[in-house]
């Protein structure tokens, strides 16, 4: 984890933790929120918890699938932080985490005036947290970026939660520094051999953000 010059002396991350399942994270002054994936995901709609659950119960590989995509998404997570870090990678890692990560490489070299990277951020006003994969300008524009290892190409309709993800943390970040991110780059590598450019616009996203905050919290109440 790198911090930049471009983030307050005084600027402290939340700390990751566990509990029921679940990602949630504790703020410097004590308070427990939820990830904002965790979040995304208990609001799900009821189409997707269905397809997934089917996808689970026909797919006889699902748990071994699950488990191997994590660990080629932390996998491929490290490859570029260290690359935009300028660390030497010393861990192995498989040959698919390194497929992905060269895949990315035209996009990554659109990344400059790094701001930070897996930055665990929080807001008190929302009360949700999480962890960014950088703050950077992309192309030159202040931007939250977000990478995504995906067994088959991707379509625009299916990333409408990793833009509300984004924008949470966008929200999280301007909250804690006082510095506006008006833009959201999601990039994908696929399994495909393929790579897509997923660029948003922070503003279009924050209606649905408060719509999923407030679908989370009116369960809890």
């Amino acid at each position: 984890m790198s911090l930049y010059n471009h983030i307050p002396v005084n600027f402290k991350q939340a700390e990751l933790i566990e509990r029921d399942n679940a990602h949630f994270y504790q703020t410097p002054s004590g308070e427990i929120y939820p990830s904002i994936t965790t979040i995304l995901h208990e609001t799900m709609s009821l189409e997707k918890k269905e397809s997934l659950e089917n996808w689970k119960e026909q797919e006889i590989a699902a748990n071994y699938i699950t488990q191997e995509a994590a660990i080629i998404g932390t996998e491929t997570h490290k490859l570029i932080e260290n690359h935009i870090n300028e660390v030497k990678q010393t861990d192995e890692v498989r040959l698919l985490s390194v497929a992905h990560f060269n895949n990315l490489i035209p996009f990554l070299q659109k990344i400059n005036d790094v701001h930070g990277t897996e930055l665990r951020l929080y807001s008190n006003k929302m009360k949700l947290a999480g962890t960014s994969d950088c703050i950077a300008n992309y192309d030159g524009e202040l931007s939250i970026i977000d990478y995504k290892t995906k067994r088959s190409n991707q379509k625009e309709e299916w990333m409408t939660d990793h833009f509300i993800q984004g924008t949470a943390y966008s929200q999280m970040f301007e909250e804690l520094t006082g510095i506006e991110v008006k833009q959201v780059v999601i990039l994908v590598s696929s399994e495909k051999n393929s790579r897509m450019e997923f660029v948003k616009k922070t503003e279009d996203y924050k209606d649905l953000l408060t719509q999923r905050l407030n679908q989370y919290y009116d369960v809890l109440e």
